[in-house]
């Protein structure tokens, strides 16, 4: 009997080998899995979330994170994003994702390719905040000609005892609603802080509150533009009655907005592009603050087109 089986199965074997080829039973090559892709942020949010990742990181581990944090490629650093890091004492950069050659410069130093004192502004904004945006215009890691970028930066205290400054930033980043609400509490927390003598800052068309076309403006309920950097013309008189390009009276709504609401949107102002450039809808986020007893708004938009 067991011989007759052995026979059978050498036979049900001769056959399998025979229709495989027909059947096309024969080994196929194993796949490799590919390597997850490296995504880098694109958004206001996916920035934020990416920086604050990290920060996380280096609260729980400190120094011992830097090694991680700084490698290429990795997912922290790759192609046009990266991270870096200083120590919030000094002041010292002691991680950066890109070019090494920057390693224990002073972040109060660094200036954009257009000459703003980015780094400086950035810690002024963090000496009452956690967190702050710094722009300017730079290189891409590859080379080329400086472009916008907007960093974010997060002042984190370690485990271990230390503070650092966890920062990266997204070239030619695209304004969105959180980007506007983001540049008007940036601010509103240094006119909180510095009152009436913030507005200079303001006004600059270099300054620390100002990238592409999106820039923060002030108002009174009065109607006077205190400070526009990309519209200085508006400040010269009172502006109660300014209307939009579609005859809209946008400064009336905006002193009712901030005369009844703590903070709010107006939208679909047809409004023309800073430096020369065709009108286009543009949506409007503001703020009420107080300095002393003055009510002021402060604002800022993006277009929709």
């Amino acid at each position: 009997m067991r011989a007759s089986r052995a026979a059978i199965g050498s036979r049900i074997g001769v056959v399998l080998c025979l229709l495989c080829p027909l059947i096309g039973c024969e080994p196929q090559p194993v796949a490799k899995p590919e390597p997850p892709a490296l995504t880098s942020p694109r958004t206001t949010e996916e920035l934020i979330a990416f920086v604050e990742r990290a920060a996380a990181v280096v609260q729980v581990k400190g120094s011992d994170a830097f090694a991680d944090l700084g490698r290429r490629p990795s997912v922290w650093s790759h192609d046009d994003t990266y991270l870096f890091i200083a120590e919030a004492g000094t002041n010292r950069i002691v991680v950066h994702g890109a070019d090494r050659t920057r390693l224990g410069a002073d972040l109060t130093t660094l200036k954009g390719a257009e000459g703003r004192s980015f780094g400086r502004w950035g810690l002024e904004a963090l000496a009452t905040r956690d967190h702050a945006w710094i722009f300017y215009k730079r290189a891409r890691p590859a080379g080329g000609a400086p472009v916008w970028k907007a960093s974010y930066l997060k002042r984190v205290d370690a485990a271990s005892g230390e503070s650092y400054i966890v920062g990266s930033g997204v070239y030619d980043l695209k304004v969105d609603r959180r980007f506007v609400t983001e540049l008007v509490d940036m601010a509103v927390a240094r006119i909180q802080e510095d009152g009436r003598a913030a507005l200079k800052l303001v006004r600059e068309r270099d300054g620390p509150f100002v990238y592409q076309q999106t820039q923060v403006f002030v108002i009174d309920t009065r109607g006077d533009v205190l400070a526009d950097p990309l519209y200085p013309e508006l400040e010269r008189k009172n502006q109660i009655d300014l209307k939009s390009a579609d005859g809209r009276p946008v400064q009336r709504d905006l002193i009712q907005l901030i005369q009844t609401e703590s903070a709010g949107w107006r939208t679909g102002y047809l409004w023309p592009r800073p430096y020369g450039g065709k009108a286009g809808h543009k949506d409007i986020y503001m703020r009420r603050v107080q300095v002393g007893r003055q009510t002021l708004g402060v604002g800022s938009g993006l277009y929709v087109d």
